[in-house]
């Protein structure tokens, strides 16, 4: 039986610390979660000094304080994001978003919809990537999104308490999203598909599997091959849907949701349009390499594991 207090760090960040942030003026709240990254990075020494050992892998030459820099950064959007849990549900207009989120590029969206064509949202694992469908739903677009997140079961074996954080979270992306989130996979290939028919689908192409699962391609990645998932190229190719990546950056403000330039499927092939995407992940990884969640899951990537 599972002790009351185990895990009672977890149980006083969740119910306590940062419901309690959110109450605070917008800007000192993120500060504040951001001391808190502080704080975590230190707590976590073995762990950001892996995270830091994966970035030098990538992108070597640089001195020791640039990657402890980069994983302060790392520790500190990982908290600013968990605070986003309790804004959701004060984002649901287009006055409450444009206060803190400002959107470039939309007409491009905005364009495709009009068309009546499918849409897929195309990112990865950058900075606050969950504000895309929050932002976009909000001036009038419902999304969906692929999530491996299982409200109904704790297939990751995560703590009690964080497992109740990400089911809060997941419910309240829901509402803000407006559309359906499906789990990957071939048992949901016919509701993505009917799900794409109605509105644009987010989904996150830096999604890490073992050495040799099935469609995986290879492409380059930080001057090494590396193997991608290609069913969203599929997806587009079988749909016509539009591939239109996206980033979602941090500035003093608040935050930038950047649409990029769109992709057609027709005329290239799979490995071709991966490639494309991946070079334009890599690039903004480059930018500020803080802000990519997956650097644990690089060795994965390269087929190391």
């Amino acid at each position: 039986m599972q002790s009351p207090f185990e895990h009672g760090d977890l149980q006083l960040k969740y119910r306590l610390l940062f419901p309690a942030l959110s109450r605070l003026p917008r800007r000192f709240s993120y500060r504040l979660a951001s001391l808190y990254g502080r704080w975590e990075y230190a707590r976590h020494e073995a762990l950001a000094t892996q995270i830091a050992h994966q970035m030098r892998r990538a992108l070597p030459g640089h001195a020791d304080a640039q990657y402890r820099q980069w994983t302060r950064y790392f520790y500190g959007l990982q908290q600013r994001e968990i605070l986003d849990t309790w804004y959701y549900p004060r984002l649901r207009t287009a006055e409450q978003v444009g206060r803190s989120i400002e959107v470039e590029n939309f007409d491009q969206v905005l364009a495709v919809r009009r068309e009546g064509r499918p849409l897929i949202f195309s990112g990865a694992h950058l900075g606050r990537f969950w504000m895309l469908g929050v932002a976009v739903a909000a001036y009038g677009i419902a999304t969906g999104a692929l999530a491996r997140d299982d409200e109904q079961e704790n297939t990751w074996g995560l703590p009690a308490p964080e497992f109740s954080y990400r089911k809060l979270k997941l419910s309240r992306l829901r509402q803000c999203y407006r559309g359906d989130f499906l789990m990957p996979g071939a048992a949901n290939m016919r509701p993505l598909l009917q799900a794409l028919r109605q509105n644009p689908v987010a989904i996150l192409l830096d999604v890490p599997y073992g050495k040799g699962s099935p469609g995986l391609a290879g492409v380059p990645f930080f001057g090494r091959e590396a193997y991608f998932p290609e069913g969203t190229i599929k997806i587009a190719k079988k749909t016509g849907a539009v591939i239109q990546p996206f980033c979602v950056d941090e500035h003093r403000q608040g935050l930038t949701l950047r649409f990029l330039p769109a992709h057609e499927t027709e005329g290239k092939s799979s490995e071709e349009l991966l490639a494309v995407l991946v070079h334009g992940i890599e690039r903004r990884i480059r930018q500020n390499p803080g802000k990519w969640w997956q650097w644990q899951a690089l060795p994965m990537f390269w087929g190391e594991v």
